[in-house]
């Protein structure tokens, strides 16, 4: 908890990590629902193409997220990459301007998605610490980001309706520039720090150590195919309902209703979901998250689409709570941001690639049933869980502070 003598500290920290959330999450709503109907739109490009293209920024997440977020391990400034990342990603954006075929398309979407992308995790990161020394609630400042995306998705959808696509590119630009600009808003003690400042410092672990602990990797294999899972869902969800009569508007209501949901949940957390176990919490989020691609896949009727909206509380937000909470649990402070970024590459990379690349194909020939799919991916993962559950509770493997520090 923070001290009176620290008050402006924390209210620094809050306030810091709140204003990016804000900007950073309003940039990413514009990008994962509008985006790849520009996209679409400007490049003459198929679903399939469209798909192959946004991939890019998920390999490149997955390769450069644990190399950046390791060197917030190493080098202990999360706010000086963080600040390097956000102006970077707007020279990346303006790449997707100048145009071209689908391949030039696609490595302007590799740069953005190594620079932009890994971000998200390090903040994460260095705003959980911020609430644990200074004794705010993370989910509270992690939701000013979802009402951003809330705001935001609800006035581009009618702004669509009135200027048409071409608003996205220009929107989406200056939402980044507004997003860099915040970035210098972090506070200085932004990065994580070890347990004890006091002890002398450790020799730096290689990131790949970490992948030498059984139970991690489970982790990281289960929360994949549950978050990525949502991959054909982000991707092409907003062009499959235009294409059986739902305007942009009512698509926008439709991802309100998920984003108010997260809203919810972590407005709620650490009254509720937060008391419950992490494998408890991904089993829900995997769970729900079949029941919800079914629904998605089988119907386009807006009533159903509406009631199966509010899962995303679960699917997203529980397997995402979940995730925090195990690493959090499990790993040493002085990893906790590698193993972050490894969560990232997972999560929103590797899971990513495999569920958006599979669904875009299949949407292709088959459409909704893409989403079938990606609840077989979702239901992959509740199984894992099942397994991580089983050895968590039998205590035979050991904690991934001993297998980094003991490796053989």
């Amino acid at each position: 908890m923070t001290s009176p003598g620290s008050a402006p500290s924390a209210q620094r920290s809050l306030l810091g990590h709140a204003t990016f959330y804000v900007t950073s999450f309003a940039t990413l709503g514009i990008y994962m629902q509008f985006f790849p109907g520009w996209l679409r739109a400007a490049g003459a490009f198929t679903e399939g193409q469209v798909s192959l293209v946004l991939s890019a920024q998920t390999i490149a997440r997955t390769a450069m997220g644990p190399f950046w977020s390791h060197l917030v391990d190493r080098l202990g400034g999360a706010r000086t990459i963080v600040i390097g990342l956000s102006c970077a990603s707007i020279g990346a954006v303006l790449l997707f301007g100048l145009g071209g075929p689908w391949q030039l398309a696609w490595l302007a979407a590799l740069l953005f998605g190594a620079v932009y992308s890994p971000m998200f995790p390090i903040v994460d990161g260095a705003a959980m610490h911020g609430a644990n020394v200074h004794g705010y609630a993370f989910g509270r400042v992690r939701m000013a980001g979802s009402i951003s995306y809330l705001v935001v998705i609800l006035l581009m959808g009618g702004c669509l309706d009135l200027f048409g696509g071409g608003i996205v590119f220009p929107v989406l630009v200056a939402a980044m520039v507004a997003m860099a600009a915040s970035s210098f808003a972090l506070a200085r003690d932004v990065q994580p720090a070890p347990a004890e400042a006091a002890a002398p410092a450790a020799p730096p672990t290689p990131w790949w150590h970490l992948l030498r602990s059984r139970p991690f990797v489970l982790l990281l294999v289960a929360t994949a195919a549950i978050q990525g899972s949502h991959a054909t869902f982000y991707n092409l969800s907003t062009m499959h309902w235009r294409d059986h009569g739902i305007d942009n508007t009512m698509a926008g209501v439709l991802w309100a209703e998920g984003v108010l949901a997260e809203i919810v949940l972590f407005l709620v957390a650490r009254e509720t979901v937060e008391r419950l176990r992490p494998t408890t919490l991904i089993l829900l989020g995997g769970g729900a998250a079949v029941l919800r691609w079914c629904v998605v896949g089988a119907t386009t009727s807006v009533p159903w689409l509406l009631a199966t909206g509010w899962l995303h509380a679960l699917s997203f937000g529980c397997t995402y709570l979940g995730s925090l909470r195990a690493l959090e649990r499990r790993v040493p402070a002085a990893q906790r941001a590698t193993a972050q970024g490894l969560l990232g590459a997972a999560n929103s990379g590797l899971g990513m690639v495999v569920c958006g690349v599979s669904g875009g194909l299949v949407y292709e020939r088959w459409e909704g049933f893409a989403f079938f799919l990606m609840a077989a991916f979702a239901g992959v993962g509740v199984g894992l869980s099942l397994c991580l559950r089983r050895m968590a509770d039998s205590k035979s493997i050991a904690p991934i502070k001993a297998a980094t520090e003991n490796p053989e």
